[in-house]
């Protein structure tokens, strides 16, 4: 089943001079249920842009995304609000965690907003903070733990509500190179429990992670690649080598 579905985005942004930029051009492509995609470009290749339409935080200027076979843009603004907090996760570089609230109050937000008991949100959190090593961490406030503890506290909020498809925005940029590798072994882990995930990133070796990579160029996807049967680190040479290959065929152009 697919759970993204992607139909001829195109975003174009008008400029006060009269000029437009096209940041998307017509990409089409489908993410299954259970799979975990990396999506990779060159700065203002349109990666970040895909990442806003897919997570509803901004409108395309043509074409269609489907979450869970729904239209996301027919939803009204209330629906939308409902559908983002209730069925996507959000993993940010700068993990963006309250710092007036602890690390248990950061996760649990998500809760609180749609109307849970405390009962329901204490049932759903511990088993999640065990799963993600982050249960004696849960009375400490954001300032108190290091970087790789506010992403896995940030993975925690965005699992809380068991959402359909969590988004990761270059999820290990803020991150040295250890604390990364634990975070995308925690991607790893829950993707095998069958969460969808998709996550914008520069890093090779955090792409390495996923199923599958996609490359965008030019507001196209111009390439993809499978990982297979490949280790994490022949994945990554894979990746490396389709990369080199592409700007030769920038520089032959």
């Amino acid at each position: 089943m697919a759970m993204l579905e992607v139909k001829n985005l195109t975003k174009i942004y008008s400029k006060g001079t009269g000029s437009q930029t096209v940041a998307l051009n017509g990409i089409n492509f489908t993410l299954e249920e259970g799979e975990f995609v990396a999506i990779m470009g060159e700065s203002g290749s349109g990666k970040t842009t895909l990442l806003n339409m897919v997570s509803t935080l901004d409108n395309p200027t043509e074409g269609e995304v489907y979450i869970g076979g729904k239209n996301i843009g027919q939803f009204k603004n209330n629906e939308l609000a409902s559908f983002r907090r209730n069925e996507l996760g959000f993993v940010f570089q700068d993990f963006n965690l309250l710092d007036t609230f602890n690390t248990k109050d950061n996760i649990l937000l998500p809760l609180v907003l749609s109307g849970y008991s405390y009962d329901k949100m204490k049932k759903k959190l511990m088993p999640l903070s065990e799963a993600l090593g982050i249960e004696t961490l849960l009375n400490k406030f954001p300032y108190e733990i290091s970087g790789g503890q506010k992403q896995r506290v940030a993975i925690a909020r965005a699992m809380i509500t068991n959402p359909k498809l969590i988004l990761g925005d270059e999820p290990t940029g803020a991150l040295d190179s250890g604390s990364a590798d634990i975070i995308m072994k925690t991607f790893e882990k829950i993707n095998t429990s069958g969460q969808t995930i998709m996550v914008v990133t520069h890093s090779v070796r955090a792409a390495s992670f996923a199923n599958r990579v996609l490359f965008i160029k030019d507001g196209k996807v111009y390439n993809e690649i499978y990982k297979g049967e490949k280790s994490n680190n022949e994945f990554m040479e894979t990746i490396s080598k389709t990369q080199f290959m592409m700007r030769g065929a920038d520089y032959e152009k």
